[in-house]
């Protein structure tokens, strides 16, 4: 980078200084991660918007611990300050009226022609607003790996449930009554009155019909979940859905927070997993596709490892591709194109997606294995 362009980008930048930064801890900004030096002050020509910045110890065999971090919307030569240690909003001043001064200790944000990730961190974050960040997050925007969601409650609630079912069965065994009531009681309950929460829009996934459904509405909306969609969709907007749907891989990919990963899925399968909305051009348009993208960028992105451990688990993502492809088969094929360009993706991870009449046969074939037999009497 030429001295003209390093002082253009110095003078519109963002610039981050963490004040007492330890030697020898992972630092990073969005998909970038270093280790610090001992002149590490912070970062500068960070180009407006959106960012993530994180941290963790390394121990001996620089193995990085749990994750901590944090969202911000940079402004244009904005001086943010982090602190390790409590520092007073007079230092905090001088600091932003001197930061020419720290200009060796501050590392620059890759934004070259030849580096590609301020780009992927463009497309993974284009639709995640300052307001989502607040109304999501945790206060400041700061989480780390252990951050809860009310998805944890969920799991918390089965598990006791489970227990209480199995009560009969553990008495018969011997277990007292006192002992099961300890069991219950050592199973970790939700601190819902935390701060640090993720408060990302509640999807019941397996609750997917309307109240009072009919029995035909429970059989066809328990399995198509345009239903669900549409009643979402008339308190959220189809920004939110997609801003939190980039919000929540981030979450799990340099966040480290599987509470993401959660919700990603979810809407993956909310929006994938809707049948009778294909047939509803503003919901494909401003929804279904744009979602596809998404999930085509995010993928781009991926380490393999990532995908290999994270996403390949329980086979869910090949199984609601699968759904999808056979919905838009089903529905006259409109979205072809889109699929087309989602196989190119997916052979970058030898994912092989069936075509739709391959997937509407074998489910010809299943259901007639499985279907009700008449049987004379």
């Amino acid at each position: 980078m030429d001295q003209t362009t390093a002082q253009a980008l110095f003078e519109s930048g963002a610039c981050l200084v963490i004040l007492d930064t330890p030697t020898g801890i992972e630092f990073g900004i969005d998909l970038d991660t270093w280790e610090t030096g001992p002149l590490f002050k912070g970062l500068k020509m960070i180009p407006p918007g959106i960012h993530y910045i994180h941290y963790s110890a390394l121990n001996g065999e620089k193995q990085p611990g749990m994750r901590s971090g944090f969202f911000h919307n940079f402004s244009p030569r904005e001086a943010k300050t982090e602190d390790l240690v409590a520092v007073n909003e007079e230092d905090t001043e001088r600091i932003r009226q001197n930061i020419r001064d720290l200009d060796k200790g501050l590392g620059a944000y890759q934004t070259g022609e030849n580096n590609q990730t301020y780009t992927q961190w463009q497309q993974l974050t284009c639709k995640i607003t300052p307001k989502l960040l607040h109304e999501v997050l945790p206060p400041h925007g700061c989480f780390s790996s252990a951050t809860g969601s009310a998805y944890e409650d969920e799991e918390m609630a089965a598990v006791l449930k489970k227990l209480k079912q199995q009560a009969p069965a553990m008495a018969e065994q011997g277990v007292s009554a006192a002992e099961l009531q300890s069991i219950i009681d050592a199973e970790p309950t939700a601190d819902c009155a935390s701060t640090d929460r993720f408060n990302f829009t509640p999807i019941n996934i397996r609750h997917s019909f309307p109240p009072h459904a009919t029995p035909d509405e429970l059989r066809r909306f328990s399995k198509d979940k345009s239903w669900l969609l549409r009643s979402i969709l008339q308190s959220r907007t189809c920004e939110d859905i997609l801003g939190e749907f980039q919000l929540a891989f981030l979450v799990i990919l340099v966040g480290q927070n599987f509470c993401g990963i959660e919700h990603w899925k979810r809407i993956l399968h909310l929006v994938l997993g809707s049948a009778e909305v294909l047939g509803d051009a503003r919901v494909v348009e401003t929804v279904v596709v744009p979602v596809l993208r998404c999930f085509m960028s995010q993928l781009r992105v991926c380490p393999h490892e990532f995908v290999a451990s994270v996403l390949e688990q329980d086979n869910f993502v090949a199984e609601i591709l699968q759904e999808f492809v056979l919905n838009v088969y089903e529905s006259g094929g409109g979205l072809d194109p889109e699929i087309a360009r989602l196989r190119a993706v997916l052979k970058m991870f030898d994912w092989v997606l069936p075509e739709g009449q391959q997937l509407q046969t074998k489910a010809d074939e299943e259901e007639g294995e499985y279907a009700p037999q008449v049987v004379d009497l």
